[in-house]
């Protein structure tokens, strides 16, 4: 993997190298590491429901409505394959699959699934995400908030 670039590397001010970031497809990748390799895998695969992109849309009154245009460009047109996730699951001793709710057929189950509230509350957008996750604990729910947020009610 040595050919390949490196777009993000976290690593403490005299600490040990915490993340770093292949730009490659991941089953290309995940072929390359031992099993076990990581101790985590966050990931957050295409949900297959067709909408990577968007058309432009600032006709609302209410400017947080409004929605910038992207190409469409078809990567979200199909979920992973079980090839896929069994690769994460021999790469990875535990995981985090954000779109979990997409790939109940793939993923075991589990009662920890985490639930993002994201503070936005009739927009156009989901309220939340779910995410799947390989831990035996509770259900969570995460309340992420900002000033910035609550005072644009």
């Amino acid at each position: 993997m040595k050919d390949k670039t490196v777009h993000l590397n976290l690593k403490p001010s005299g600490g040990d190298l915490i993340s770093e970031s292949y730009l490659m497809d991941c089953m290309t990748g995940m072929k390359e590491y031992p099993d076990g390799y990581f101790d985590l895998a966050v990931v957050d695969p295409p949900y297959g429901l067709g909408i990577d992109g968007q058309k432009l849309n600032n006709t609302n009154k209410n400017p947080k409505h409004n929605r910038k245009a992207h190409k469409f460009k078809g990567w979200d047109n199909a979920v992973p394959t079980m090839q896929y996730f069994t690769e994460l699951f021999r790469v990875s001793k535990n995981q985090i699959v954000w779109g979990g709710n997409y790939f109940t057929k793939y993923l075991e189950p589990k009662k920890a699934w985490i639930f993002w509230y994201k503070w936005q509350n009739d927009l156009t957008m989901s309220d939340g995400e779910m995410a799947w996750s390989s831990f035996d604990k509770v259900k969570r729910v995460i309340r992420f908030w900002t000033p910035t947020l609550e005072a644009a009610r």
